[in-house]
């Protein structure tokens, strides 16, 4: 035989097993797929029932205290077949943290995907009108909003408590603060973006608006959602309309930041130089309510706070300090919502000085790194001298056209490789970054 003709047949044989597994594997997520928009309309979405998860390893049927005897428990949703073939594939969906045990999940070298994909999921329930809880949402006993507020608050503060985490992994760990409910629920960019996306999916006639709140974002959105939902039939299709804009009102009419640095400061007695810290931007704060001097207060703090982390000693302040850092990060986003508006009459000098605190908002934010902070500045101070070429100008503004690649940058290195994984059965999940991003201060 011919040694072409052998070389082929050996390719042959080689590719036709390859060809088939891949074959398969289409298959299987086409199937997957299938089995995602069955458990949107479900009424107990991914659960096949309900159970209580004892201490012990003890599982036992929905009875009151049923675990009283079996050193307590969490009553929750029980997976179904489902649900458990998807997430042995590696789609870990229907996540719940009632009960979790955090030095046991962190101990995971899977744990940085892991959490991950829980990140990624609770986007997909805020945009997709709950996703796989659809109706069991309304599935009695299959979630425990207080155990799963007590379960993130414990993997969050341990996971604050590891130099790791707000080291390498403060990316990872912000988005979690942000996302995971885990004390009081506080107003958030993000969650109205999620809101105003939920409602243009199922009604065309929002879409104009939707863009509006997402692209430029401003106070005067709320009155806008008020009369749209005023055009509509009935209360009932009015509601989630009129819930959006009250969130579109906390955001922009918070209470007084200076007011909660104050009390915050009182709190770190132990520590005088984190109560300085606080206490100076309150001062700044109450000398001057402009937007300019709001976005760069808020900026400057944001990035101090990050900084200090690794001196404070306890986790529970640790998470605490970034909770604050998420009003932080609210307000700058509000104040740059309003310079937005007056940007064409600034000069050049005023566009590299909002620059510079975008540039600190987006590393307090974990968006950006203390290297490229650095870089960004230094790039900052050159164009700031008094004297610069053209060509240099240019140069520098070209650099600083960067800086929000930068920051996809550092989300992908933490999440698309878990985008990409759960995109195979449900596509939404690629905007996870980009919903990520324009929810920040890198929109600036």
């Amino acid at each position: 035989m011919p040694s072409l003709t052998r070389s082929f047949l050996m390719l042959l044989i080689i590719a036709v097993p390859v060809m088939e597994s891949v074959a398969a594997e289409v298959n299987d997520v086409k199937v997957y797929r299938g089995w995602i928009e069955e458990m949107k309309a479900a009424d107990r979405g991914p659960f096949a029932g309900i159970r209580w998860y004892c201490n012990d390893g003890t599982v036992l049927p929905p009875k009151a205290y049923a675990c009283s005897s079996h050193g307590g428990g969490y009553e929750h949703g029980e997976w179904s077949h489902q649900t458990i073939e998807l997430r042995q594939q590696g789609y870990l969906i229907a996540n719940l943290l009632a009960g979790i045990k955090p030095e046991t999940f962190l101990a995971n070298p899977e744990a940085g995907d892991a959490l991950a994909q829980i990140l990624i999921e609770r986007y997909l329930v805020s945009a997709d009108d709950g996703w796989i809880l659809q109706r069991a949402l309304f599935y009695r006993g299959a979630i425990q909003e207080e155990d799963e507020r007590a379960g993130a608050r414990a993997l969050l503060t341990e996971m604050a408590s590891r130099p790791e985490w707000i080291g390498p992994g403060y990316t990872e760990l912000w988005a979690a603060v942000r996302m995971l409910p885990h004390g009081k629920d506080n107003a958030s960019v993000q969650k109205v973006r999620q809101m105003s996306a939920s409602l243009s999916d199922r009604d065309d006639g929002f879409k104009p608006l939707r863009a509006k709140i997402h692209g430029a974002p401003g106070a005067e959105d709320a009155e806008r959602v008020r009369t749209y939902a005023a055009g509509l039939g009935s209360e009932a299709a009015r509601t989630p309309y009129l819930e959006l804009a009250d969130e579109i009102d906390q955001l922009y009419h918070a209470d007084p930041l200076s007011q909660d640095l104050e009390e915050m400061a009182a709190r770190y007695t132990a520590a005088p130089w984190l109560q300085e810290l606080l206490r100076g931007a309150a001062r700044q704060l109450q000398a001057d309510a402009s937007a300019a001097n709001r976005f760069f207060t808020t900026a400057s703090l944001l990035a101090g706070l990050r900084d200090a982390l690794p001196k404070i000693k306890s986790a529970a302040v640790r998470l605490e300090i970034m909770d604050l850092g998420l009003q932080l990060e609210n307000q700058n986003f509000r104040a740059g919502a309003e310079l937005r508006t007056g940007l064409p009459g600034t000069t050049r000098n005023e566009r590299l000085q909002y620059l510079s605190a975008a540039g600190q908002a987006a590393y307090g934010t974990g968006l950006i790194n203390a290297r490229l902070l650095g870089a960004l500045t230094n790039s900052l101070a050159a164009l700031g001298s008094t004297s610069i070429g053209l060509d240099r100008y240019l140069d520098e503004v070209s650099y600083l056209g960067r800086v929000p690649g930068w920051g996809t940058q550092s989300l992908r290195m933490y999440f698309f490789a878990s985008m990409e994984k759960l995109a195979e059965i449900e596509p939404r999940a690629m905007l996870f970054i980009q919903d990520q991003l324009r929810g920040s201060p890198l929109l600036f």
